[in-house]
């Protein structure tokens, strides 16, 4: 993701994203605690870059989903960054909390 601040990872787990009356599932592929890389798993089509995303993304080691509020940063190919602009501060440390797992398995990036 362009402008990173902090701590990101590869990951892998899933991602449902709702907009307007469409809804997708996804696979989250990058995290920080301000953004998220999802694969859409097919080219990206206009109707993927709406000015905001809801997301629930299910994290293997959570049993609820968290939900957040995304706007598309960029896409390319099936890839689309979106940066994070409405998340409550228990879901964006659980999101921190996923990010440091990944780092004791080597999946930092930097």
């Amino acid at each position: 993701m362009r402008g990173r601040v902090g701590l990101r990872a590869r990951t892998d787990f899933d991602v449902v994203t709702r907009d307007g009356h469409m809804t997708a599932r996804c696979r989250g592929i990058e995290l920080s605690s301000s953004g998220i890389l999802i694969d859409r798993g097919r080219a990206i089509r206009c109707t993927d870059k709406r000015l905001l995303i809801d997301l629930e993304m299910r994290l293997p080691e959570r049993l609820c989903g968290l939900r957040a509020r995304a706007r598309s940063i960029w896409t390319c190919g099936t890839q689309q960054a979106l940066r994070f602009v409405d998340i409550s501060d228990v879901d964006r440390l659980s999101l921190a909390e996923h990010i440091d797992l990944q780092q004791l398995r080597g999946a930092t990036l930097s």
